[in-house]
């Protein structure tokens, strides 16, 4: 029996069966099959996502032989991959072309369908997701049936797929926009948690992109900076280089297990990694090596919401007043702040507001519980929008009412795969499961 497990290890699947096709016609008799026999099909790409939307409930597809470069198109900047690419191969592929994408997320290790299923982003509030950089694809619907998809192509489902959640079909080709390749100067500064509030709007106009990590428990906020540069790339530096042979993630680990036996060390060890790990400096090197984290991450258990961005510095004064005061768990981890620029995507977190990420990280699956289960709450304050890769506990009435196309949205799922082929637990939590059917969620 086939066992796969998540990155976070909180998922382990045993699908029936694991294929591995090599072209988008194996894909489509794969998914023909499945319908007439009525069972399940699941696409996994990385299998990196903290929640359940990859789960396979009957036989999985890896993409892995699906992972080519079909064209790179520098005069028209653009690149044409199978929807099994890695980001980081794809990365590789478009700086020797003389070109990058311009949005980055923190890991590129996913494949590049995976990245859009989960409507993934970087940081950026000028910069929209990478879905929202999508020029076509081609997807295999639950009858097996090929789309050509684009802007002036069946442009209804093409919106809808650029964040398909796995729901829509099996994204087996993607054209992306790209931009001319560039460098970006990286400035790490430790700056007063208040002060960082006050100066939010600021620090978002002036700035390429923005980052934000504050240690719980600490004073000052880790504030990243990244702006576009010409200036002479530095050297890598000592914890560049830590990062990079995975020597930092392991150190955090063990620090990581020191809390977990120890709570009470929590406030003084996460200064010292404060003090150490996080030091003020300087880098400059290719957009796509700054942004992405380099290093190996230490298990850790991930939600993080999206909300309006004018409301970001108020939820991260709540949130610091909430893990200060809790009693029932510690918060071991970094917690990271992100933004995006608004999109028109049926099912973008994202759509029709510039946002502001939040996420509460935590690396203990005891506390992970009741921290997440708080942080919901108040983000549900601010009609905030999970992350589809990340653990959440909402449902389909709260997504209804979270999502103005979501229904338009359902439609074209129950319209594209009447038997259900791409069903899981994901799917019909998001969508409903009125009597165990492919119906239209509660209303």
């Amino acid at each position: 029996m086939t066992r796969i497990r998540n990155w976070s290890g909180e998922h382990t699947w045993y699908p029936s069966a694991v294929h591995h096709p090599a072209d988008e016609e194996e894909v489509a008799t794969l998914v023909r099959r499945a319908a007439e026999k009525g069972t399940r099909l699941k696409a996994i790409g990385s299998a990196l996502s903290w929640s359940d939307a990859a789960e396979p409930s009957g036989d999985a597809i890896r993409m892995d032989r699906m992972d080519r470069i079909v064209e790179i198109d520098s005069g028209a900047r653009r690149a044409r991959v199978g929807g099994g690419t890695r980001l980081d191969v794809l990365n590789e592929a478009l700086s020797g072309a003389g070109m990058a994408l311009d949005n980055f997320g923190s890991i590129v290790t996913q494949t590049v369908a995976g990245y859009l299923g989960t409507a993934s982003h970087g940081t950026g509030i000028r910069t929209q997701l990478l879905s929202a950089h999508v020029e076509a694809l081609r997807l295999v619907d639950g009858r097996g049936e090929v789309h050509e998809l684009g802007v002036d192509r069946y442009a209804e489902l093409f919106r809808a797929a650029c964040a398909h959640l796995g729901a829509l079909g099996v994204v087996t080709e993607v054209t992306l926009r790209c931009v001319d390749a560039f460098d970006l100067e990286e400035r790490l500064e430790l700056v007063d948690f208040d002060t960082v509030l006050a100066d939010l709007p600021r620090l978002l106009a002036d700035n390429d992109y923005l980052k934000l990590w504050w240690l719980p428990t600490g004073d000052e906020i880790q504030v990243y900076r990244f702006n576009k540069t010409d200036a002479s790339r530095t050297k890598v530096g000592f914890q560049e280089w830590a990062d990079r042979k995975g020597l930092s993630g392991l150190a955090f680990g063990g620090l990581a297990a020191v809390t977990r036996a120890v709570p009470r060390a929590i406030p003084f060890l996460l200064d010292k990694v404060q003090r150490f790990g996080f030091a003020p400096r300087v880098r400059v090197n290719r957009s796509d090596l700054i942004i992405p984290y380099s290093g190996s991450i230490p298990q850790h258990y991930e939600t993080e919401y999206a909300i309006p961005v004018e409301q970001a510095a108020e939820a991260l004064d709540r949130v610091r007043s909430m893990i200060l005061a809790a009693e029932g768990y510690r918060v071991n981890f970094p917690f990271e702040v992100r933004f995006a620029a608004a999109d028109d995507l049926p099912m973008s977190p994202v759509t029709g507001r510039d946002s502001c990420y939040l996420g509460a990280y935590v690396a203990s699956a005891k506390w992970a519980p009741g921290y997440f289960a708080d942080f919901e709450a108040l983000m549900g304050d601010y009609r905030g929008r999970p992350h589809w890769g990340k653990t959440s506990s909402r449902d389909a009435a709260d997504f209804a009412a979270l999502y103005p196309d979501y229904r338009a949205f359902d439609r074209l799922r129950r319209d594209h795969d009447p038997a259900g082929v791409f069903r899981n637990p994901f799917v019909d939590r998001v969508f409903g499961n009125e009597r165990g059917g492919n119906g239209p969620p509660p209303r």
